[in-house]
């Protein structure tokens, strides 16, 4: 009887640990800029009569460091448990609060 040979895990991939020191270094220098942000838009809920509208925006903004924050320490989980597809969706998972919160500023309603 053979024993079974051992299988070696499979290489990480070194672009995406390139990219996720990158991301380390944006996202801990965001997180402040991004808390910023947030506070700051609390000052959009005097500029229209949908406050529905604008305490939504508020809240994207104050739930971006967050999500910053949480992506960061997924992904880099992900890439510790070998889950490299994981660890790609996770770091660009951020770019969706950027995008809604950027969104809503260019259909801002008037009244």
């Amino acid at each position: 009887m053979t024993t079974p040979s051992p299988t070696l895990p499979a290489a990480r991939s070194s672009l995406l640990k390139a990219l996720l020191i990158a991301d380390s270094i944006v996202s801990l220098i965001g997180i402040p800029l991004a808390l910023f942000w947030g506070l700051m838009s609390g000052m959009s809920t005097t500029t229209t009569r949908n406050n529905a509208f604008a305490e939504l925006y508020v809240l994207v903004n104050l739930t971006l460091p967050l999500a910053l924050l949480a992506c960061l320490i997924g992904a880099w989980t992900a890439f510790a448990f070998r889950r490299e597809r994981i660890a790609w969706v996770v770091i660009f998972l951020p770019l969706i609060w950027v995008a809604v919160s950027l969104g809503m500023m260019a259909n801002w309603p008037e009244n």
